[in-house]
């Protein structure tokens, strides 16, 4: 007997968690913005003024050495993260053709908390390490995005790309079909269509799981 079953898509991630995310983003810069400029305003007074702004950012670097390059490597983290998650929201949300609004607000105000670091003597510094942080967060992107479009292409419609089975009953053969279409869900590209047959030679149930088309838009 063979049927063919065209299986649901899996529920796409919540923008709720995403919310989380930046909620949680956006703490994280205002403590470590409080610690910083508290840390700042009392090792700053002690630099001599009237020195070049080159001198006194060396002046403060070497004073404060072990505690300034803990703030950068901080700092540099928290870019990152801000801007990948930040590109990650902005293309989940652009593709799905959702209201954007909100989100960006939020990412607005997280890359918001990264201006105050530019307005101190080691301005310079963060902004190098967020250059960093970019450009790595950007590499990221682009090598994900390659790999993705690399490996649909590796395809083509009518591949069979797994058989499940033995199975006792025909419903539990198309349960373990809409299982496996959960973990496929990202490829939204690839539909993906099933046909359940009974094997003569044991009488059991199989699905093959197959490509029925490619969209290459």
């Amino acid at each position: 007997m063979n049927k063919e079953v065209t299986i649901k898509k899996a529920k796409p991630i919540k923008r709720g968690y995403f919310y989380i995310i930046e909620g949680i983003l956006t703490i994280g810069w205002i403590v470590y913005l409080m610690n910083f400029y508290s840390f700042y305003k009392e090792t700053y007074f002690y630099v001599d003024k009237r020195l070049s702004l080159l001198v006194q950012m060396l002046s403060f670097l070497n004073d404060n050495w072990k505690t300034i390059f803990f703030y950068f490597i901080t700092s540099f983290f928290l870019m990152t993260a801000t801007l990948f998650t930040s590109g990650l929201v902005y293309l989940m949300t652009k593709k799905k053709q959702q209201s954007m609004k909100p989100i960006l607000l939020i990412i607005g105000v997280n890359l918001l908390c990264f201006l105050p670091l530019l307005l101190n003597v080691c301005g310079l510094i963060f902004l190098i390490l967020f250059i960093l942080a970019a450009s790595l967060v950007y590499i990221i992107f682009i090598l994900s995005l390659s790999g993705s479009q690399k490996e649909e292409l590796d395809y083509e419609e009518g591949d069979i790309i797994e058989v499940k089975g033995p199975f006792e009953t025909e419903a539990t053969a198309q349960k373990e079909a809409e299982s496996f279409l959960a973990h496929w869900s990202e490829k939204e590209s690839i539909i993906l269509k099933t046909e359940i047959y009974i094997d003569e030679k044991d009488d059991k149930y199989y699905t093959e799981i197959f490509i029925e088309a490619i969209n290459k838009e």
